[in-house]
């Protein structure tokens, strides 16, 4: 079976990705990694040959907690001195494979591992537009606020940093053209366009013209001078009446709406964070603080796994936000008759990322769907815990002759019946 499609295969042949078809990819990326990250895992090694294609406009991140250190060229500066880390620390490391899906290039290059990682920690990233002058100022700022050093000025959740891109329009995706030049102010005056004159020598001599001459013609009605009567110019105002009374409503509705939201306040997210740390972010953001009770989740036991209301809800100050606590415990959902592939993205969506495939011959299920799953479903595990999922490989029995099927085998060793792959 051919690999799967990655980022690094694409930019290895493109180079560089057109904001058409940049937005939507890394759209799709953020989008499994903002349920991810809602389950409590980070990544922690984003970088192109980490996002595969899966299906057509869906792209996908592996190997989530693979590796602890991460990559020099893609780490962010949290990670580089060893830090405490959170979801930022994944959105930085997708802003730098933004940053060269978008230009060609990473912000950081150099030899030595030690050298891109100081720069990731100190050095602030060129301007992606330095690199590709072509490059949409919104996309560019996009991009500068992933790749921001201090975690508190970067987006704070992949929803939000995901909003930001789909935000833009496909004209915003595109620079304009430049305008043409404007004609200098010194042009050559019309009179200067006048045909030229004869030569004095070949031109009659000229004679006053005799009095008799006819009188000359009126001046056009349009640049006659004309008195304006009252009554004009009264009809002239009515329209301007109208719009300055037009725009005072609209200035006083703006006013009633500024008020009327006026005091609200956005809920800051906590999910993740100790329940210690949970209530001076909320009580230091003019909230009220409550205990709900613990909730099943593969957060650690005792983190925060649930609020309400949502992060980033606009509410009025004092409002209550609850808070439920993890238990770090997830109960094992049903998986049985399911194929292979939709089990393991229930199982991993759960929580559980430890599965372990086991071939199993029945006669009672079809080829390739899930017999059953050890620890059985319903029971609660830790998140790490190991998951077996047992796997039909084919019949158990013969059915011309009822003879048991030998491991491995193809054919019925009693009446040579080929059994179906």
């Amino acid at each position: 079976m051919a690999r799967a499609l990655t980022l690094a295969d694409l930019l290895a042949q493109r180079r560089v990705l057109p904001p058409g078809e940049l937005i939507p990819l890394f759209s799709s990326v953020l989008e499994d990694l903002e349920k991810a990250h809602s389950q409590g895992h980070l990544h922690g090694d984003i970088k192109p040959k980490k996002i595969v294609q899966v299906e057509e406009r869906v792209w996908r991140l592996i190997d989530y907690g693979v590796s602890k250190i991460g990559t020099a060229r893609y780490i962010s500066p949290e990670k580089a001195q060893k830090q405490p880390i959170d979801a930022r620390a994944d959105l930085y490391s997708l802003g730098v494979v933004l940053y060269e899906a978008a230009t060609g290039r990473p912000p950081f290059d150099a030899e030595l591992g030690a050298e891109l990682i100081q720069a990731h920690i100190s050095q602030p990233p060129p301007p992606p537009s330095t690199v590709k002058p072509d490059l949409p100022a919104d996309l560019e700022k996009i991009i500068l606020r992933a790749l921001e050093k201090d975690p508190a000025r970067r987006f704070q959740s992949a929803r939000e940093f995901r909003n930001a891109l789909n935000a833009l329009t496909p004209r915003e995706t595109e620079r304009p053209a430049p305008p043409p030049p404007s004609a200098p102010e010194t042009a050559v005056p019309v009179k200067t366009r006048l045909p030229p004159q004869r030569p004095a020598a070949s031109q009659p001599e000229r004679t006053a013209p005799p009095r008799t001459m006819a009188p000359p013609r009126p001046a056009p009605a349009a640049a006659q001078t004309q008195p304006v009567h009252p009554a004009h110019k009264e009809k002239g105002r009515i329209p301007v009446l109208i719009i300055s009374l037009l725009l005072v409503i609209a200035a006083g509705a703006a006013l009633f709406f500024i008020l009327s939201s006026g005091g609200k306040i956005s809920v800051p997210e906590v999910i993740g964070q100790t329940q210690a740390d949970a209530r001076e972010n909320i009580e230091s953001a003019g909230l009220r603080f409550a205990l709900g009770p613990d909730k099943d989740g593969p957060l650690p036991i005792g983190l925060v796994a649930e609020q309400n209301p949502k992060p980033g809800s606009r509410v009025r100050k004092g409002t209550v936000v609850q808070i439920r606590l993890s238990t770090g415990m997830i109960e094992i959902p049903s998986v049985t008759g399911l194929n292979r592939a939709e089990a393991e993205k229930m199982l991993r969506a759960t929580g559980l990322d430890s599965i372990i495939i086991a071939s199993e011959y029945s006669d009672e299920v079809e080829i390739g769907r899930v017999i059953g799953v050890e620890p059985k479903s319903g029971a609660k595990v830790r998140a790490k815990t190991p998951v077996r999922l047992r796997i039909a490989a084919g019949r158990a029995t013969c059915p011309q002759c009822g003879a048991r099927r030998e491991p491995g085998a193809q054919f019925c060793t009693r009446c040579g019946y080929r059994f179906p792959e």
